[in-house]
C-alpha cells in the first residue's frame, strides 16, 4: 500500500499540464522503496505503513518524487531535454533527502535510530563531579569568571 493518496500528488501538478485521476501504483512503490532505502539509515521506516503513519515531511518528498516522475514519464515524448520543473521538484525532494541523512532537516515528531539521546549527566559523564580512573580531568571548577588566579 502506497504511503501517499492521490492529493498528495496533486499538490504538486498543474492541473492545465498533467491531472492524474489515479495513482500509478508500480512506479510509486518502486520509488518509495528507493526513498525509503535512503532514509531507513536514519529512521525507523517500518512503521510507516500507509498515509495515516507516514510523517507529513516524507509524504512531501514522496509526492515529490513521484510528481517529478510523473511529469518525466507523461512529457517523454514531447522534450528533448528535461521538464524543467520535473527536475526543480525531484531537485527539492533530493535536497530534503539529503538533509534528513546528513542531520540539518529532522522529521519532527520522529526520533532518529541511532538517537544517544539528552548529551549531559548521567548519559554523558563528561559532566560527573568526581574524578574517574577513566577520567581524571572530571571534578569541580579549576577556575571560574572574575576570580584572581
Amino acid at each position: 500500500m502506497s504511503r501517499v493518496e492521490l492529493d498528495d500528488v496533486k499538490a504538486w501538478v498543474e492541473d492545465s499540464k498533467l491531472n492524474p485521476q489515479a495513482l500509478d501504483n508500480d512506479l510509486l512503490n518502486q520509488l518509495e522503496e528507493e526513498i525509503f532505502g535512503r532514509i531507513q539509515a536514519v529512521y525507523d521506516v517500518s512503521v510507516w505503513t500507509d498515509p495515516s503513519t507516514t510523517p507529513l515531511l516524507i509524504k512531501v518528498i514522496i509526492a515529490k518524487t513521484y510528481a517529478g516522475w510523473l511529469y518525466d514519464k507523461f512529457y517523454s515524448e514531447n522534450q528533448g531535454v528535461p521538464n524543467q520543473y520535473s527536475q526543480l521538484v525531484k531537485a527539492n525532494a533530493e535536497m530534503l533527502i539529503m538533509g534528513i541523512l546528513d542531520g540539518t532537516i529532522v522529521v519532527p515528531g520522529v526520533t532518529p535510530v541511532n538517537d544517544p539521546g539528552p548529551a549531559f549527566y548521567p548519559n554523558d559523564a563528561s559532566s560527573a563531579q568526581k574524578p574517574t580512573h577513566d577520567d581524571p580531568s572530571l571534578g569541580p571548577a579549576k577556575f571560574s569568571m572574575g576570580r584572581m588566579f
